[in-house]
């Protein structure tokens, strides 16, 4: 039996690196295979040079495993699905194609049972509410779903859900785009300190002489003094970034606690700048999802609960389903009923828009205009925001370089000093 070289992955898992002995490529594959290994290269030992074998490794695509469903990919499949149906073509081919034509296999899988539930006469609405696709199919979708095909306008109702994904996938994008410039001057940040936590005091050393340096280091200004202490317990250095993670850890799993996530949401709309975006964009939302529940039939008080959900911020889900417990209980309007949540979650211009829908019985005509203010406004205040981030990077990164030049400067002038003295 010969020796092969092999590269193969176990499910979920990274790829793995090994030997294994066998007949030939074609067995070893095969005996890994039925081991449920995925084979990813089988080569023997003789053929070639390591550096051939690692630029083949290095060639090697591995697909990370996802387990969701972006507002993007959600966006395209309903135009996908509105586009077939408005064609004609039954849902059953609709749904085959689309799982041939899908990227992500997360999906893929979760198109599957949807597929095999319409095969056995599940409607779409009842084959997307399977509880095995209830993380990839949100409750509006299910919702809007279940109403066109009720009105016979599942078209209409793939249209508005595309328009209200897309919507959402835009503000993601954008939200995120506006904290990439911050997290990559952070990291340059903690990278600036370390590599000057580690060449200074060695160069001062070099330059000065341990022993001299020794004499007047209780004298060193503060900044040159917390390089050296930097520099002698260099552990010191992951703390800041340890600290950052371990932060950003403990806020991800406060996040699946529904109170937690309230004071989370509470103090994001108390920050500076950041409170007013997130605001925006949770109203933007709402209002959204709002509108398109109301073209598509949906009455106010299962459109208010399906708007709260995907809001996607604690504090105004507990509102509206303060509003429509009220509207449940005294039979008010959705405008009365923003007005007794104050000013802070519903502003004017969107309560006085919709009493004015509510009255000329056009609540979705009047709430759109409102999305598209909102929307314009967040733009601008995403600009302005990243305007401001720049110059107060600069400063940051200023605040420290700067003091730690002029304590090398003055530790040079005090040895220059003592040399003359």
């Amino acid at each position: 039996m010969a020796l092969f070289n092999v590269i193969y992955r176990e499910p979920g898992a990274a790829a793995v690196r090994g030997s294994f002995e066998g007949d030939s490529e074609s067995a070893v594959a095969s005996e890994l295979a039925a081991r449920g290994f995925s084979v990813l290269m089988v080569e023997a030992t003789s053929s070639g040079s390591w550096r051939e074998k690692l630029e083949k490794l290095s060639n090697v695509k591995l697909r990370m495993p996802r387990f969701g469903a972006s507002p993007d990919e959600l966006s395209l499949l309903c135009e996908v699905f509105k586009t077939l149906y408005s064609s004609g073509i039954p849902l059953l081919d609709i749904v085959s194609m689309t799982i041939k034509e899908t990227a992500n296999p997360w999906l893929r899988k979760k198109l599957e049972i949807v597929l095999s539930n319409l095969k056995v006469g599940d409607s779409l609405a009842t084959a997307l509410s399977d509880p095995r696709c209830a993380k990839a199919f949100p409750r509006l979708m299910r919702e809007m779903v279940h109403v066109g095909e009720e009105n016979g306008r599942l078209d209409a109702s793939f249209e508005k859900l595309a328009a209200t994904f897309r919507q959402m996938a835009e503000t993601k994008r954008e939200m995120s785009s506006a904290l990439t410039y911050p997290a990559f001057t952070l990291v340059v940040f903690f990278a600036v300190c370390t590599v000057l936590a580690i060449m200074i005091p060695e160069a001062l050393a070099k330059f000065v002489g341990e022993g001299e340096l020794d004499a007047i280091r209780g004298r060193l200004p503060l900044s040159i003094k917390v390089l050296f202490a930097l520099h002698d317990n260099p552990a010191r250095l992951a703390v800041p970034p340890a600290v950052v993670a371990v932060v950003a850890v403990l806020w991800n799993v406060a996040a699946r606690f529904r109170r937690l996530r309230y004071f989370q949401d509470a103090l994001k709309r108390r920050l500076p700048v950041v409170g007013k975006l997130f605001t925006q964009s949770s109203l933007i939302r709402f209002l959204d999802v709002v509108a398109a529940n109301q073209e598509s039939g949906i009455q106010i008080d299962e459109s208010l609960k399906l708007a709260g959900g995907s809001a996607g911020d604690a504090v105004l889900e507990a509102s509206v389903a303060r509003m429509r417990a009220g509207i449940l209980k005294s039979g008010c309007g959705l405008a009365d009923a923003m007005a007794a949540e104050g000013e802070d979650l519903y502003p004017g211009l969107v309560r006085q828009m919709a009493r004015a829908g509510e009255e000329s019985g056009h609540l979705p005509e009047m709430l759109r205009p409102v999305v598209e203010f909102y929307s314009a406004q967040l733009h601008a205040s995403l600009k302005k925001a990243l305007d401001m981030i720049t110059p107060a990077m600069i400063v940051a990164l200023g605040s420290v370089v700067g003091p730690i030049i002029m304590g090398v400067f003055k530790t040079i002038s005090m040895m220059n000093d003592a040399m003359a003295g």
